[in-house]
């Protein structure tokens, strides 16, 4: 029994064909990106002129000064009968409202473009 399975096996492994799924498939198309030291070079554009400095500056300054007093008023309310210094959570509420303002009014400046300086039309 074991030489007739063993004489099949090495007439299947000489007289069969290569199944499909062993066939070299066609190779797939290549790509390349270009690299930007490869382009010519160009010249220099000019900045886009927005108002992200000043959404920054406006932004953190008012909402943070806004966090401040949240800070400052949620201290006073404290339900404990120590009295301590709200100059911390003062101080954390103006840091955390400056981030968020200075990030959300800088996002919002620099949608904003400013005209061209040589508008006739600006002041």
């Amino acid at each position: 029994m074991r030489r007739s399975s063993l004489v099949a096996l090495a007439f299947a492994a000489v007289a069969a064909s290569p199944a499909a799924g062993q066939r070299l498939a066609n190779p797939l198309p290549h790509w390349e990106p270009t690299l930007q030291s490869s382009a010519p070079p160009q010249a220099p554009k000019t900045p886009v002129l927005d108002y992200r400095w000043e959404g920054l500056a406006v932004g953190g300054a008012f909402v943070g000064i806004l966090g401040g007093a949240l800070g400052n008023g949620f201290c006073t309310y404290d339900d404990s009968a120590v009295k301590r210094s709200c100059l911390l959570p003062t101080i954390e509420g103006f840091v955390v409202g400056a981030v968020i303002g200075g990030v959300t009014g800088g996002l919002l400046g620099s949608a904003i473009h400013k005209p061209p300086p040589d508008d006739p039309g600006h002041p």
